[in-house]
């Protein structure tokens, strides 16, 4: 991602998530040496994204998101190995709205397990998270 890439990248952040970050904090994510923004763009329009924190060895997918007209393509498939063909660590986290049937097929599908339940993580409307790990080879 790069500036220009921010107010699209917050467009879709808006579409998919109850309480999304502004373009201004994807604006600082730019700024930030362990925050990784990979975008997808068709015909030179943003049509998804994937925002990673690279931390001691791990990495935490924050968000990842397609416009409604983007999705069943496979396009989340492709952001994450992507992301995962570019950084190096021992495992990825991520936590998932339970309810989120389709996002939790897929992660299974790339290799994630569930190691864990946060209760009442998301708000708006309040629901827990699966908390799902996948790991690369740790020491």
């Amino acid at each position: 991602m790069v500036l220009a890439d921010c107010e699209a990248v917050a467009a879709i952040e808006k579409e998919c998530f109850s309480q999304p970050w502004s373009r201004q904090e994807f604006e600082n994510q730019l700024t930030l040496s362990m925050a990784r923004t990979y975008v997808c763009d068709e015909d030179g329009q943003v049509i998804g994204f994937i925002n990673v924190w690279v931390v001691a060895g791990e990495i935490n997918l924050n968000n990842i998101a397609l416009t409604e007209k983007s999705r069943g393509r496979g396009l989340g498939r492709a952001l994450i190995e992507y992301m995962e063909n570019n950084e190096q660590a021992e495992r990825c986290n991520l936590e998932v709205r339970v309810s989120n049937e389709r996002a939790i097929g897929l992660y299974r599908s790339l290799g994630f397990e569930e190691v864990g339940l946060r209760k009442g993580f998301y708000s708006e409307p309040t629901e827990d998270a699966l908390l799902m790990t996948k790991r690369y080879g740790e020491t």
